[in-house]
């Protein structure tokens, strides 16, 4: 079921809205930079997230992947969510959100959502990668 979710980087210069239905789950990948981050998100698409702060508030960073956009808080540094543009498996473009960064987070409702595990670090994205423990 979809539901509002506001959220914040930790020093509240970025915050935003999403419309989040965790029964679709969340995931996390071993790519180089999700890994790092321990970054555990939850997709949704353009139209369902609002961006609640100026857009100078934010910096990126752009690795490897180049659909991905990883913007981050320039005063704080928190990673509140990433832009994913096309083309890519999915075939639609969408926002990955730092699930950690939304506030008031049920955590158990977070945990009971399923969880996909990508294998990016081989750029094998429809694959769970054969160790995932560490993510």
């Amino acid at each position: 079921m979809l539901r509002t979710y506001h959220g914040s980087c930790h020093c509240q210069s970025i915050r935003f809205e999403a419309r989040i239905d965790f029964g679709k789950g969340t995931s996390k990948c071993n790519c180089s930079f999700c890994s790092r981050l321990r970054f555990w998100n939850v997709k949704v698409r353009p139209e369902e997230f609002r961006l609640l702060a100026d857009e100078t508030a934010l910096t990126e960073y752009r690795g490897n992947n180049p659909v991905a956009r990883h913007p981050f808080c320039k005063r704080c540094g928190v990673h509140v969510f990433d832009r994913i543009d096309m083309p890519n498996g999915t075939g639609y473009p969408y926002i990955n959100i730092n699930i950690l960064c939304i506030e008031g987070l049920d955590i158990d409702e977070a945990l009971n959502a399923p969880i996909t595990y990508h294998d990016g670090l081989h750029d094998d994205w429809g694959n769970p990668p054969a160790q995932c423990r560490h993510l």
